[in-house]
């Protein structure tokens, strides 16, 4: 048994890697000694076993110097609820669960979007204003020249003064948090090989994500889609998850509108917290589907298995990608759905349980799928039954606790790391 310091997001955060702790912790609180650590106001009382401690992200360099901790657990992502993470890698160095490879986005707002650049922003003129600021431009630049040597002052300046989006996805910027660390566990071959590729010598080991098929009562389908307003002769294409741009929602849109040509009683399902709601309601109404769309928006977990099956197919779409792997689409995949999913090297572990996207022809290759699955009951039932042998293998809570018990071994035994030149923030 390991005294463990756990750090992440937890619920009821609205992040996945917040959900993803929970399961987690549910996994290793038998067997070792956990508090955990966050960053938020308020969670969620029973997300937590009840043998853990939990405690505000200030309180863990004073537990640990108190009584120290055979290892620190770090969940990492790509969002601004991870921002408690970052101050404590380096103090307490352990076991990195990195679940974006692309951490660029985030981390550059921590820095650059502080209240003394909003404080700048509001009055450009001020010279006091403007010299306070410059400490966060100071800082990312600063990051951006230890990952990328020779590259800062380019990188910075394309971040600062360009609109695109796809800078971050090159420069994904996670070499600091890895090189602070014991140990950096992902959850995919590929996020694995990228590191590797980046940082050769460096130490990663592959987790498997716990997900579990979640028994639905007869009928319960049925009732969910009723309260829904969908017809019992509508086929339901649904979408699950954080429904942001990435996710690439007008797509599957504009592919179903294509595919309703063939299809007309098809049916478009969205469940998941809806980061831009003004935008995806023009967004609909543009590709001409917003009659047959159905916004479900965030719905409790709980419930969350029932609405997955009130759907006949999913599609998972995902560019640009941060190499993760989905926690959202091991859900789909485990409640038997047959699942329409990006043909990315990250989702390349997923065997014949579902149907690739080409991303050089996505809506297209998607309309097609989308005919495919509505043709053929029998397709939809074989991928189906695929999909959820595929988790009950493969990600099974048993395979998960059983790889982070490896990972917290190695961790524990691994030195700890001293990497030179790291930027003021991180020494």
């Amino acid at each position: 048994m390991a005294r463990i310091a756990f750090c992440s997001p937890l619920p009821p955060e609205p992040t996945g890697i917040a959900d993803y702790a929970a399961e987690v912790l549910a996994l290793l609180a038998a067997g070792h000694e956990i508090d955990v650590f966050h960053g938020q106001a308020v969670v969620t009382p029973d997300a937590i076993p009840p043998r853990c401690g939990v405690f505000p992200a200030a309180a863990l360099a004073e537990r640990h110097r108190a009584r120290p901790y055979d290892l620190a657990i770090y969940q990492l992502g790509n969002g601004p609820g991870h921002a408690f993470v970052y101050p404590l890698l380096a103090r307490v160095p352990g076991l990195l669960v990195l679940h974006d490879l692309v951490l660029h986005h985030s981390r550059a707002a921590m820095l650059l979007d502080s209240p003394a650049a909003r404080a700048y922003a509001a009055d450009p003129s001020s010279a006091a204003l403007r010299e306070g600021a410059r400490g966060g431009e100071d800082a990312y630049a600063a990051e951006v020249g230890y990952a990328y040597p020779g590259q800062a002052l380019r990188l910075v300046a394309a971040h600062l003064n360009t609109t695109g989006d796809l800078l971050p996805y090159a420069y994904p910027l996670f070499r600091l948090p890895v090189a602070v660390s014991r140990l950096t566990a992902v959850h995919n071959a590929a996020m694995a090989r990228a590191i590797e590729d980046e940082m050769p010598g460096t130490a990663v080991t592959q987790l498997a994500m716990p997900a579990v098929r979640v028994p639905v009562a007869a009928g319960e389908a049925a009732a969910c889609r009723q309260a829904l307003g969908i017809r019992d002769d509508e086929l339901v294409v649904g979408c699950f998850g954080l429904l942001t741009r990435e996710k690439r929602v007008e797509t599957v849109a504009r592919a179903l509108a294509r595919a309703a040509a063939d299809f007309p009683s098809l049916r478009l399902l969205l469940v998941g917290p809806v980061a831009e709601p003004q935008r995806l309601e023009q967004m609909l109404h543009a590709c001409g589907v917003r009659d047959r769309t159905t916004v479900a928006g965030r719905v409790p977990m709980a419930t969350l298995p029932v609405h997955i099956e009130a759907a006949d197919v999913a599609v998972h779409l995902r560019y640009p990608t941060a190499r993760e792997t989905s926690a959202a689409l091991l859900r789909v995949l485990a409640q038997g759905r047959p699942t329409v999913i990006s043909d990315v090297d990250n989702f390349a572990e997923i065997p014949d349980a579902v149907v690739r996207a080409d991303t050089s022809d996505e809506e297209g290759a998607v309309t097609r799928a989308i005919l495919r699955l509505a043709g053929s009951r029998a397709l939809r039932d074989r991928l189906g039954r695929r999909a959820a042998a595929f988790i009950a293998e493969h990600h099974s809570p048993a395979r998960a606790r059983a790889s982070y018990e490896q990972a917290i071994q190695a961790a524990i035994v691994a030195p700890v790391p001293r990497p030179a030149g790291l930027p003021a923030l991180w020494a």
